[in-house]
């Protein structure tokens, strides 16, 4: 599971041949996600692979595990939030996909374990979580619970 596999070259899998296998094999055969998530890593890495094809200007099927910087990573995350409106949330989620894809590779081809390790590094993005949102007053106050209708004795 965990072991880099090579190809009948000897030399690592292709970039291409990576996604595939994160798809078909780990995320499906491996770890059994669901296809809600699969269907959501699916629309992550879509979204990725366009963004880096038009900076990197080639294709993602001549694209390297080594083109995915920190650098490419923050400047795709900053496109999410900024030119696509994307949530920090979503752009949590994205970013989570990455990371699943980069680990899954970097133990595929130990020759980009450096760049993956490096990839890794980009931290989440904190958000402000809403407290007791359900209790909160449209004006943001916090509102009595009435326990009267749940049998409540004071």
């Amino acid at each position: 599971m965990g072991e880099a596999r090579l190809n009948r070259k000897g030399s690592p899998p292709s970039f291409p041949a990576l996604v595939q296998q994160f798809f078909t094999e780990y995320l499906v055969a491996q770890r059994a996600l669901s296809p809600r998530t699969v269907a959501c890593y699916r629309d992550a890495m879509t979204l990725f692979l366009g963004y880096a094809a038009k900076q990197l200007g080639k294709p993602p099927i001549a694209m390297q595990l080594g083109d995915i910087t920190p650098e490419l990573i923050l400047k795709f995350l900053a496109h999410l939030e900024h030119e696509r409106h994307n949530s920090v949330r979503s752009r949590n989620l994205r970013l989570t996909a990455l990371r699943a894809f980069l680990k899954f590779a970097g133990r595929r081809d130990v020759t980009a374990l450096h760049t993956v390790e490096r990839a890794m590094a980009v931290p989440m993005k904190r958000f402000e979580r809403p407290l007791l949102g359900h209790l909160m007053s449209p004006t943001g106050t916090l509102e009595p619970v009435d326990d009267r209708h749940n049998g409540a004795t004071a």
